[in-house]
């Protein structure tokens, strides 16, 4: 992991300090409690702060995928620990405003750093991991480290040659409702008295669209909350508490094909009903979505009466066999520090050993090709 300036990472968790030395897992600060939605893309901080850590799970128990080196020659991979997703959210997340320059310039400054590093220059960053969680994180110059190992929440945002699962790894948002970690009713499924719970912002981009046209078909149905609202403190408890006492949580489509919504079902061991035609979920190769979630497709989910009706006719066996397992695999999808065995940093490092052998190979080829990728040409 490169020794970055503050003002790269964690400088902006509290710009009044003016220190510029690269954080330690002694100075390293505590994710800020009143983040509110910034808290949903801070899977960069947590990546970081798992490379931080010096410990361990006690008992000699291993609790990690992924350590730190201090041997750059010994390294599988280089973590670039630049906060791309809060810098966008702190500096320019109106995109218009002057702030946005902020934004702007510490990606100038982020690339210029990487391109006078020898360890980027001998792999054109291919072994190098960059974090671009928010679907509008580097937005300036994000085609310039494209050929690293990116990790983001979907490909909504991104063209194919750019970012894809054969390169790319797809990362969990950070919950941001409380997890469900008393949630032993010995009848789960009577207790959950509302069948399909939704609660956000219903004016969205692209696929999100979907958003307004289920409120005309879902409100005012007995046993569906479908409510149009903005994300503060009271509306997260709001939701917390609803989710806990539904059945299904519907999670359609936003600006792009993910959302922070199903994670948070996940944690509160509401049975997630997705909408979106184009989603990618998170360690897809470990865990079978279908064990746990429902999918509709856009299509089947906007015709009138549909959806419901096969919500209501659902068995009650195989709910409550999709919610023991939501609070079987729910650990998966926490971020924490210091880190522990299987949660979601941990999950996400695995799947960046994954990606390994694959940059390796990119490396080595470059390195001996006289025409570049010449085999793409071939008819």
């Amino acid at each position: 992991m490169y020794d970055l300036p503050r003002r790269f990472n964690v400088g902006m968790l509290n710009r009044r300090k003016s220190d510029q030395t690269p954080v330690t897992a002694a100075t390293l600060p505590p994710w800020p409690a009143n983040s509110g939605l910034k808290k949903q893309h801070s899977v960069e901080y947590w990546m970081m702060a798992s490379l931080l850590y010096d410990g361990d799970g006690g008992g000699g128990e291993v609790t990690r995928e992924a350590v730190r080196v201090s041997d750059p020659e010994s390294a599988d991979v280089f973590f670039v620990p630049f906060f791309s997703s809060l810098s966008f959210n702190t500096h320019g997340h109106n995109m218009t405003d002057p702030d946005t320059e902020f934004d702007r310039q510490l990606q100038v400054d982020m690339l210029k750093f990487l391109r006078e590093s020898i360890y980027w220059q001998r792999s054109g960053g291919r072994d190098h991991v960059v974090p671009m969680h928010h679907p509008n994180a580097f937005r300036f110059l994000r085609e310039q480290v494209n050929a690293s190992i990116l990790i983001v929440a979907d490909f909504g945002r991104y063209p194919k040659i750019m970012s894809n699962l054969s390169k790319d790894v797809v990362a969990p948002y950070v919950h941001v409702v409380d997890s469900f970690t008393n949630d032993d009713s010995p009848d789960p499924y009577e207790s959950r008295s509302t069948l399909l719970f939704f609660r956000g912002r219903t004016v969205r981009k692209d696929e999100g669209i979907v958003r307004a046209k289920l409120a005309k078909i879902l409100v005012g149905i007995g046993d569906v909350h479908y409510e149009r609202s903005y994300a503060t403190g009271e509306s997260i408890k709001m939701s917390s508490e609803g989710m806990r006492l539904s059945k299904f949580c519907l999670h359609p489509a936003g600006d792009t094909p993910s959302s922070c919504r199903l994670f948070d079902a996940i944690v509160s061991h509401c049975v997630p009903v997705i909408v979106s035609d184009q989603i990618e979920l998170p360690f897809e190769d470990e865990l079978d979505y279908t064990q746990f979630s429902l999918f509709f497709s856009v299509k089947e989910a906007l015709v009138p009466g549909n959806m419901v009706a096969q919500l209501r006719k659902f068995p009650k066996e195989r709910w409550l066999e999709m919610w023991r397992r939501l609070k079987n695999i729910s650990r998966h999808f926490e971020f924490q520090y210091p880190p522990k065995k299987e949660d979601a940093v941990n999950m996400i490092w695995r799947q960046v050993k994954h990606k390994v052998p694959a940059a390796k190979l990119a490396v080595h080829r470059s390195r001996r090709l006289k025409v570049p990728d010449w085999w793409r040409r071939r008819r």
